[in-house]
């Protein structure tokens, strides 16, 4: 700890001469200036008074992130087929800063690119294609450089076509052309409020979208609502009644095949 030793004088004189005139009384003299000192080995360190010579640094910490309010949206719960699309929503729920999304393949090299694009203030839209091959796929999310919890999300991507019942590749024999989810045309009341009383309805026209088909869910913070009902009425319209039972948040997502509708995801909420 110590470098360096020197020998030190303190001069205690002053303390000695106002010793001597309080004890002058008693016949006592006075001590000499040799008398005053104390000689002694001290030891110090060579830095212990310098000054700094460089101004003082100021760091700038990220703004603190309770990353347990983050949520996602639509995130797949199952096993889903390789060179398919991923795509879920990042919902921050009041959380500030910006998400750092890194996806993993399964030899650990990341995917290129993750794209995220922002639907609101509160929600953003990420989309990436897992195409590495069969395996376990790790999402890495993060805000200001806090890991969400659970994080990294895990995504089992499996090869081969979808068998049929007798264990035959099942080929698809409904053609699916000129499909165009910006055609599609919603609307209805169960699109904008959410009652707790009745079922919710709205009708969707796909009849200007080509074919494909109709995919609705509806999502609060428990899971999946309790009844989703969608009806063909002809002609590529359809009506969509849903029934919630607990008040908060749900998202509802309409698709035409792959893509979202115009609108979708739509944010709704249940008092």
């Amino acid at each position: 700890m110590f470098k360096v030793s020197q020998e030190m004088r303190l001069n205690t004189q002053a303390a000695s001469s106002a010793s001597a005139c309080s004890s002058s009384g008693s016949g006592l003299e006075g001590n000499s200036p040799e008398e005053g000192g104390i000689f002694g080995r001290y030891q110090r360190t060579p830095d212990a008074d310098a000054y700094p010579s460089e101004s003082p640094r100021v760091y700038v910490a990220p703004e603190l992130t309770d990353a347990g309010k983050v949520q996602l949206l639509h995130f797949p719960s199952g096993a889903v087929r390789v060179n398919s699309p991923l795509g879920f929503i990042i919902k921050r729920n009041g959380v500030k800063g910006n998400f750092e999304v890194r996806v993993e393949g399964p030899s650990g090299q990341p995917i290129q690119p993750v794209r995220q694009q922002q639907l609101d203030p509160e929600r953003f839209q990420i989309d990436c294609q897992l195409d590495a091959g069969a395996g376990l796929y790790k999402v890495h999310i993060k805000c200001n450089s806090v890991t969400l919890p659970r994080s990294p999300f895990i995504i089992v991507a499996i090869a081969g076509a979808t068998e049929s019942i007798d264990g035959k590749p099942a080929s698809s024999s409904v053609p699916i052309s000129d499909s165009d989810a910006s055609r599609v045309q919603s609307r209805g009341l169960g699109l904008t409020h959410v009652s707790l009383v009745e079922r919710n309805e709205f009708t969707v026209d796909c009849g200007q979208a080509g074919s494909n088909m109709l995919l609705v869910g509806v999502l609060g913070q428990r899971g999946p609502c309790e009844e989703v009902v969608v009806r063909h009425l002809g002609r590529g319209i359809h009506r969509v009644t849903y029934r919630v039972c607990d008040p908060g948040d749900y998202i509802l997502v309409v698709k035409w095949g792959e893509q979202h509708v115009p609108g979708s995801p739509f944010s709704l909420s249940a008092d």
